[in-house]
């Protein structure tokens, strides 16, 4: 592939959705680290109850976003990249600009970043897996 012809395998609206995906899933997770964080779920072996949740709770929002975006297979390794870069970017400043939307507390905010991080490593991961070759019949 030559320089000018490597773009992104996405069409303008197929990008869009993949952003406002990421910019979505984004905010439900921060209300939801705070809702998690106040109910105790932070501490003890509750925590990896959470951790563990995050797999299968995330796969329907890549499901959603593939049939939204109407992306091929071939396509979700780089969408859910795009749209965890969106989601993280916004953690980023979020984190530092309004603490009190992940906790309520500095232990929970420390809990609720690590949870993002996790969150958006398994977003990744299951991209990738979405993206697999599928075993011939």
């Amino acid at each position: 592939m030559s320089p000018g012809t490597a773009h992104l395998p996405f069409t303008g609206r197929q990008l869009a959705i993949i952003v406002v995906t990421g910019i979505t899933v984004w905010f439900i997770g921060a209300l939801v680290c705070r809702w998690v964080g106040d109910a105790g779920w932070f501490t003890g072996p509750a925590r990896w109850i959470v951790y563990a949740a995050l797999i299968p709770g995330t796969l329907p929002a890549l499901l959603v976003m593939r049939a939204i975006a109407a992306l091929r297979s071939d396509q979700m390794a780089l969408a859910s990249a795009v749209a965890t870069a969106a989601a993280i970017a916004l953690d980023g400043i979020a984190l530092v600009v309004m603490p009190e939307l992940y906790a309520a507390n500095t232990e929970n905010l420390a809990s609720s970043g690590a949870i993002i991080l996790w969150g958006g490593a398994v977003a990744i991961g299951l991209g990738c897996w979405l993206n697999r070759v599928q075993p011939s019949a």
